[in-house]
């Protein structure tokens, strides 16, 4: 039995609002259905099991009782606690099958009970998430304890997957003896099936996708988009994605008297987010930082031409003018100049995109990445001595 334990903040119960949950096993539901059982912990409170995923789910927040269920989906801290003391004794009962723990980040049980119960573990670092609770939310205390999990974590795994190149020198550094880079990845039959009719008008279409977050900056791109309005009217900004930066960006939007050209669209399935990307002139992630974003590998997939920032993450997968434009300073006036040179220069931006495809197809496609974990498991498997019906 394979064991996959989501990080703390981590709920399939948004993903299966907007139509998403199929691919919400983190991208590799498909591939670990290979294998003789897989279970997925998380904090939910609703068990979200669907025969379709192939990928058995466990609620580790639920509650018979309706008032703790209220409780429990009120008050995130206590939630957390409830989430490891129920996969403490989920994995004491099933300690004896359990073949390997895969934990997404470091925050999830898998880290500690690997300890407790002796299990093979692997980290799929997908974030440097110590640094945005240290850097970017100002939570210094609790970055600290981020670090010092991650140490640890690192130390003792089995492996450490990592996203891009730009997390490697730092799981190194925290002691990470056996490193594998495995990227998000995407299905392009999901996008080729979607077909759309093209623009209706011949105003500009500027797009984000996103969590509404300090650490993606979309403040940033709204002062951008008032530089950029002022130039070229003609232009609309969709923003789909929501968080606790809404109300903040609304209010910015409004006292720049951009109301009527900037429309928060919130969360979206993924058809709607493809469809909306095929529809728009240019697609914009303004992040301070970024793991390996896979809205820059959906736009790639797509042929969308992007515009982002030169942070670690994003700058190994974009080159700049070659297979899109990087902003060095992140200043709005910059920002604005990259997204009208791309909007106006729409030789150079499609070809930048063409090479995008191209570069995506290779490195990001789900059969490159699906085979490279198989190898991945099954190697650890071995190694550890453990058993599963796939080998």
């Amino acid at each position: 039995m394979i064991v996959i334990t989501l990080s703390l903040d981590s709920m399939l119960a948004p993903v299966k609002i907007h139509g998403n949950l199929k691919a919400m096993a983190w991208g590799v539901n498909e591939i670990f259905t290979e294998f003789d059982r897989v279970v997925l912990l998380t904090q939910d409170i609703d068990n979200f099991t669907n025969p379709s995923t192939g990928i058995e789910h466990v609620p580790c927040a639920f509650s018979r009782s309706k008032l703790m269920r209220r409780i429990l989906s009120t008050f995130t801290y206590l939630r957390w606690i409830y989430f490891y003391l129920y996969s403490f004794f989920w994995m004491l009962k099933h300690r004896k099958k359990i073949s390997l723990l895969v934990s997404i980040n470091v925050d999830s049980p898998a880290v500690l009970f690997s300890i407790v119960f002796g299990f093979p573990y692997v980290v799929y670092y997908h974030y440097d998430t110590a640094y945005q609770v240290r850097h970017v939310n100002r939570s210094f205390l609790i970055g600290a304890l981020l670090l010092v999990i991650e140490r640890i974590a690192f130390r003792r795994a089995s492996s450490v997957w990592i996203t891009s190149p730009s997390l490697m020198a730092k799981v190194k550094k925290l002691g990470a003896k056996r490193t594998q880079i495995i990227p998000n990845w995407i299905d392009i039959k999901d996008i080729e099936k979607i077909q759309v009719s093209k623009k209706k008008s011949d105003r500009f279409r500027i797009l984000f996708v996103g969590r509404l977050h300090p650490v993606k900056q979309v403040d940033l791109l709204i002062r951008a988009f008032y530089h950029l309005h002022k130039k070229n009217p003609s232009t609309d900004m969709y923003i789909l994605g929501d968080g606790g930066e809404r109300q903040n960006l609304l209010t910015l939007t409004s006292d720049l008297a951009l109301s009527d050209n900037i429309h928060f669209l919130g969360f979206a399935n993924q058809r709607t987010v493809f469809e909306m990307m095929k529809q728009s002139d240019v697609i914009v992630l303004p992040s301070k930082m970024e793991g390996n974003p896979r809205v820059l590998i959906e736009a790639m997939m797509n042929t969308v031409p992007i515009v982002a920032t030169n942070v670690p993450g994003i700058r190994d997968m974009i080159q700049h003018m070659k297979t899109g434009y990087l902003i060095d300073h992140q200043q709005p006036e910059e920002l604005a100049y990259a997204i009208d040179y791309m909007l106006k220069n729409k030789k150079d931006s499609a070809n930048m995109a063409e090479r995008a495809y191209a570069y995506a197809q290779q490195n990001f496609s789900k059969e490159n990445v699906s085979q490279k974990i198989r190898d991945e498991l099954g190697l650890l498997l071995r190694r550890t001595g453990k058993n599963d019906n796939a080998f």
